[in-house]
Parts: structure tokens; sequence; C-alpha cells
């Protein structure tokens, strides 16, 4: 009995990897959402920014795409559009697991991420006090799956797996840096959330262009009180503006560092796999009425020169 039962276990399993494998990408992503949020999206005619996000995940596909979401060639996207002063340091960058490894990496203090997913960060305050095994065992496992197929987002289908470690970013008083993301809708920062304590106790806020308090939320607990402005705001984001350009939607996140001082953290095409719903609904409706997908034919055409730039430029 107890053998067919982990045989009739195991029999699930394999169906649901291989239906994952083979299921068309428009069934799964409304499948999914309606998993999420007990209703269908509108595909044909999206209006919600989340039901947007579920089409551009279908519709809005390109060589860009793949770059700006590989954390470790989103570092030559962003040189090109910016120049490096905003780039964290890199210690190493490697394609192979076995470099997880304190003869290979003689830093005291990293970050260590996977480049190809999300969630895979591993910070490094004290080398002797990490867990070196562990972490090269769970970047080996990391490495093996494609991330595209968990939630359909085209981008990391053809991305290497491969590991990126920088320095460790402190903020004030060396505590930890908060972090900021522009929600850009064709090319402009529509509005901006700060993240506060991410790995510990995260919270966070939301505010407009103006620096006013948007009164929405996310999944996360809501920070209570006010922020102050960082120094820079208004050059952060037309460096978010630059690097958003030639995309109808993304996200651009930058870490501040001791006294604002700002470094890039990476290019998100689908917060949350486009499956976060912003609440009360009227939010979420207003931010999908800012997304115009009849103009996604102009920014192909602009991914496209891009993206022929970017060869050129790796090739030279």
């Amino acid at each position: 009995m107890d053998i067919i039962k982990a045989f009739q276990g195991q029999a699930r399993v394999l169906k649901k990897k291989f239906d994952k494998h083979i299921t068309p990408d428009g069934y799964y992503v409304s499948k999914q959402y309606h998993h999420r949020h007990g209703f269908y999206p509108d595909l044909k005619n999206p209006k919600d920014l989340s039901e947007k996000l579920q089409w551009l995940k279908l519709h809005d596909r390109s060589a860009l795409h793949t770059q700006c979401a590989d954390k470790i060639r989103a570092r030559d996207y962003v040189a090109s559009r910016l120049g490096t002063e905003t780039l964290i340091p890199a210690i190493r960058i490697s394609y192979d697991a076995a470099d997880v490894d304190p003869g290979v990496i003689a830093a005291d203090r990293f970050v260590l991420k996977t480049n190809h997913d999300q969630g895979g960060v591993f910070i490094c305050r004290d080398r002797n006090a990490f867990d070196w095994a562990g972490v090269r065992e769970n970047v080996a496992r990391r490495m093996k799956l494609n991330k595209y197929y968990e939630f359909r987002e085209h981008q990391y289908k053809h991305v290497r797996p491969g590991i990126l470690v920088e320095d460790l970013i402190d903020g004030d008083n060396e505590g930890n840096v908060r972090e900021i993301k522009f929600y850009c809708f064709h090319g402009k920062p529509g509005f901006i959330q700060v993240v506060l304590d991410r790995f510990e106790n995260r919270r966070e806020i939301f505010y407009d262009p103006d620096w006013k308090r948007m009164h929405f939320y996310g999944p996360a607990p809501q920070l209570e009180g006010e922020l102050a402005p960082p120094a820079g705001l208004d050059k952060l984001m037309r460096d978010a503006a630059t690097l958003a350009e030639p995309f109808l939607f993304c996200r651009i996140d930058f870490l501040l560092g001791a006294n604002d001082r700002p470094w890039f953290g990476e290019i998100t095409f689908h917060h949350g796999a486009g499956l976060i719903r912003f609440q009360p609904d009227p939010f979420e409706r207003a931010f999908g009425d800012m997304i115009d997908l009849g103009r996604l034919p102009e920014t192909r055409r602009r991914q496209e020169q891009l993206a022929g730039v970017q060869a050129r430029t790796t090739a030279a």
C-alpha cells in the first residue's frame, strides 16, 4: 500500500513538471492568475495593471529584455546608458557553482547573487561565519532551473545561469541599505516604492514623483510615518527614465547606501511575476491606464536598435 501511495505521489510530481513544460503560455498564465485571485485575467482587452503585465509577458519579448533581466549582462546595459558610476564593484563573475568557495572568493564581505532568477541573494558579513557549503548547494540547485517555466516570464528563458559577487553596500551607520524602486510607464517614473530592511523586517511605502505619499499597498507591511526624499532624487528619476526608455513598462531599482549614495540594483519587467494586484482596486485600474499597449511596435523597434548596439559593443 505504501509503495502504491509513493508511486501515485511521484506520478503527480512528474505530471506537474510535465504540464509546466508543455502547457501553452496563454493558458498557463490565465490559470495561474485565476489560482491567485479567483478570476481570470482579460487577455483580449486587459485594463488593470496586473492584467496588462500578463499580456506583456505573452507579447513583449526581445533580446534586450533578456539582457536586462540577466543580473550579469544588465551591468553592460547600465554602463552603456549611464556609465559605470552607479554599478556596484564586481568581485567575481562565474558560471560554475563550484566557485562558491573560500579559496575562490577572497573578500571578507560581499553579496552573492544568482543572475537568472528571483530570491537568489546571499549576504556575507563575515567570511568565517558564511555557510559556504550550504550556499554552494543552494546555488547549484538554482542553476539547474529555468525560471521561465515558473511564471512564463520569457526574459529568463535564454539567460545563462551564473553567479555575480559584488561588494556589500552598507547604509548609514553601517546599517541596511534602503531600496528605491521606480515603476516606469513608457520610460517615465509613475510612482516610487521605498523598501526598508528587505531581508529582516520588510516595510514599504509609496510616493508619487513629487514625493507625495500614495495611499495604496501591495502584499508587504506598510511603513508608518513618512520618509524624507533621498538626496539627488531628481537625478535618480532621470537615470531611471534613461534605463526604462525602450520599454512599455518596467521597474528600475537602486540601493541607497551611506549618505544616499545610489547604486544600481536591477531591472524588473513584471514585479511579482505580474500577479500582484495593488489595493484598493482603483489604483490597479489607474496604473493599468498608464500603459498604452498600442505603442508596442514602436518600443519593439527601439529595443531591437539598442540590442544591436549592445551586441556590437560586446563583440568589440
